[in-house]
Parts: C-alpha cells; structure tokens; sequence
C-alpha cells in the first residue's frame, strides 16, 4: 500500500510531488500570493480552478452530483455538526474533490494539496523535504489546522529535526494545507461520495475514509489571515429547518464513536501506546495571529469542536 515516501510505490516514470492549489477565479490576488510562497520550490505548482457558490452553483452541485434539498442554499443536513450543509461548503469540499481528480490523473506520487490562503511557516520546505525522504506508513498528513493556544495530546510517530510527525488523540479542524499519498486520494474519494460534512471536518476523521492520518506538529502552514471568501455564518446553517426526528439524541453517540474510532486508529489497537501520550504544540513557537479573521473565517466553515 502506498505511504509518504515509499519509494516502491512510485508512479512508474512518475514525478515525486506536485503541489495543488485551489484558487477562486474572482481571486487573483490569492493566487498571487501562493506563487511567490511556493511558485519557487523544487516541485510543480499547478493551479486548481474552484468552482464558485457565488457565481455558478450549478457548477458546485454537479461536481458530486447533489442538489439544493434545503432550498435557497442547503445542499443536505450535516449530521456531524446537526445542521445544514451550506452550498457554499459544498464548493469548498467540491474544490478537493476536484484537486483528488486531477492528482491522481497525474503522474506524481504524493500530492501537497493548498487552499488559496495558505502560508508558509519557517521550516516548512525543509521538514516536506524530510517527510518525502521517510517511509511512514501513512495516507495523510496534515501541515495545517486552526489557530488555538497551547497543544494537543499525541502519540508520536517520529521526530523530524525540530518537528514531529504525530497521531493526535485531539486533531485539529484545517484543510488548507495537506499531504496526500495516492491510495489516499483514492480513499478519500470513495469515503467523500454523499457524505455533507465541510471538508475541514471530513480530512481529520478516519471514520469518512479510512485513511491513516498523522499531522506535523507544530504545523509548518498557517492560514495567512485573509477574511473567506465563502463562509456562511452559523445563524444560516441553522436557518428555518429543524433537525431530523431524534438527531439531538443520536448525534452525541455518533460523536462519541468517532472519537473512539479516532483514538483506537492512533493507538494502532494497542491500548498500551496511550501510556506514551504527549503534548505536541498546535502552532509554530512565536506564532502571531495576525488577523483574529482567518480564525473567525475558518470557525464559520467548520470548528472541531
């Protein structure tokens, strides 16, 4: 099965790397701003054209073939957060699903997948550089997540200089910035089908996908700070809909079994592991939120609450 830096399981004749960025077209200056952050490196930087809630929601809903259920713009009820799932998530999780496409009609091995208001961190080209190198045995790993104080409790999996690739019992909401293995991406289309769950929500969880994730700790991309462009406020998701009959009694056992599910995956089913439990920080030292929106934006698509 494929891993981070398996070199068995490379593409024949394939490239190593390609870095994937979903860019709105009504944002120029995003796209900007994530070529001269990573436009230079060593690997291919291709741009992910998304498709626009705003501007074209018929584009959205065909990409995984859903409609309006909740009329003018719930496209379902999200049960993992028990209230509607707005078109505009749709096009943020349609915007992936389309990067998972394109990767794996390309020839590269491992993809680095960007939301248009990712930022490198100090460390960041030299720890992907370390991962690429390493055989980890995993599907993906997160590089980002959102802004909280302190750390998380995890299991490590290894130490990468002054980084570590870890298991968080806890993990962090954030899909601006992952990597992604082949069979990842595979896995993830196949988990991704009907589910309506915002994609910061739907890559941290195994229990969507099945894949083995492992997140950088502390994470070596942040969200730059830039209002969203396509959040919903909460206020709309909850909007002149009620929750389906018995939700608000079945939603906390379901969150409960994911957790579970969560905990049993980074433990690898050995209950022993938890005794080596540590805390890993979630952002870089001396990290400053330069702009309390890229926390209130990502929070009104998605908080891991």
């Amino acid at each position: 099965m494929p891993s981070i830096a398996n070199s068995a399981e490379k593409v024949p004749s394939g490239r190593l790397l390609g870095i994937f960025a979903i860019n709105l077209g009504r944002s120029p200056d995003r796209w900007a701003e994530i070529e001269r952050h990573f436009g230079h490196l060593e690997w291919p930087l291709e741009r992910i054209a998304a498709v626009d809630a705003r501007n074209n929601p018929q584009a959205v809903l065909s990409v995984r073939g859903q409609s309006l259920r909740f009329p003018p713009d719930g496209v379902a009820w999200n049960g993992h957060r028990n209230r509607l799932f707005m078109l505009t998530e749709e096009a943020c999780l349609a915007g992936h699903v389309l990067t998972w496409r394109r990767f794996l009609a390309s020839d590269f091995t491992y993809a680095l997948v960007l939301e248009d208001d990712a930022e490198p961190q100090p460390g960041f080209a030299e720890a992907v550089s370390e991962l690429l190198s390493s055989d980890l045995g995993v599907d993906i790993v997160k590089l980002e997540g959102v802004f909280r104080p302190g750390g998380r409790k995890v299991i490590t999996i290894r130490q990468l200089g002054e980084h570590r690739l870890v298991r968080s019992l806890r993990p962090a909401s954030g899909s601006a910035a992952y990597l992604v293995t082949r069979r990842g991406a595979e896995r993830l289309l196949a988990g991704v089908d009907q589910n309506c769950v915002p994609a910061d929500d739907f890559l941290w969880s195994g229990a969507y996908h099945d894949c083995d994730v492992a997140h950088l700790a502390p994470w070596v991309i942040m969200q730059s700070g830039s209002a969203s462009v396509i959040a919903t406020d909460k206020t709309s998701k909850r909007a002149h809909v009620r929750a389906p009959f018995g939700r608000a009694v079945r939603m906390p056992l379901l969150r409960a079994l994911e957790r579970l599910k969560l905990v049993w995956a980074a433990i690898k089913g050995r209950p022993l592991k938890l005794l080596n439990t540590t805390v890993a920080p979630w952002a870089p030292n001396g990290y400053n939120l330069k702009d309390s929106m890229a926390l209130a934006a990502k929070d009104r698509k998605s908080s891991n609450g």
